[in-house]
């Protein structure tokens, strides 16, 4: 078992390397294509799919999704469509200009961070990625928000996760979420 020192270097790193992409987005030229919105055009390249669905897959707050995808709109990345399985529905889509958009941004991030990875073995590349994978899933696992009998009892919402706020703490405002 993973003891309480390892445990809390690793959140360091992980906090340390989120507010590294977070300033560069903010310095960064391509805000646009940055965190909140680069996350709904990657997720949308799957497929269209509804705001509350793209909110749970990013991990928002649904306010925080609609303006997100209210400036991608906005500049032509996305575009709302009834759903033809429910005509109340709406889906949104990545158009053809958002597509280019995503492809010509990630080429820009992915040199840069290839960059910082120059000196990596191929075997130090799969390493990471196998980590961050399982680290991943773990946390999906591990940091979702938990209902307590007091929210059973209530019907109230579910409470979030002590380890989920720290995490969360360590953003600044919803608005900075959908520029960066």
């Amino acid at each position: 078992m993973l003891d309480k020192t390892d445990a809390t270097a690793i959140l360091t790193g992980m906090v340390t390397i989120s507010r590294t992409f977070r300033k560069a987005a903010q310095r960064s030229r391509e805000r646009s294509l940055a965190g909140t919105k680069y996350g709904f055009l990657r997720h949308l390249l799957e497929g269209d799919a509804r705001l509350g669905e793209l909110a749970h897959q990013l991990v928002v707050s649904a306010p925080v999704a609609s303006r997100a995808v209210e400036a991608l709109e906005a500049e032509a990345l996305v575009e709302r469509r009834t759903d033809p399985l429910d005509a109340r529905a709406v889906l949104i889509s990545i158009t053809e200009q958002g597509r280019a958009a995503l492809a010509e941004g990630d080429s820009r991030i992915i040199h840069k961070f290839a960059a910082a990875l120059d000196d990596w073995t191929p075997e130090e590349a799969e390493r990471a990625v196998a980590l961050l994978t399982v680290l991943n899933e773990r946390l999906a696992e591990v940091l979702q928000p938990s209902e307590t009998p007091a929210d059973a009892e209530s019907g109230t919402a579910p409470t979030t996760a002590p380890a989920t706020t720290a995490l969360t703490d360590t953003r600044t405002t919803d608005e900075d979420e959908i520029s960066e």
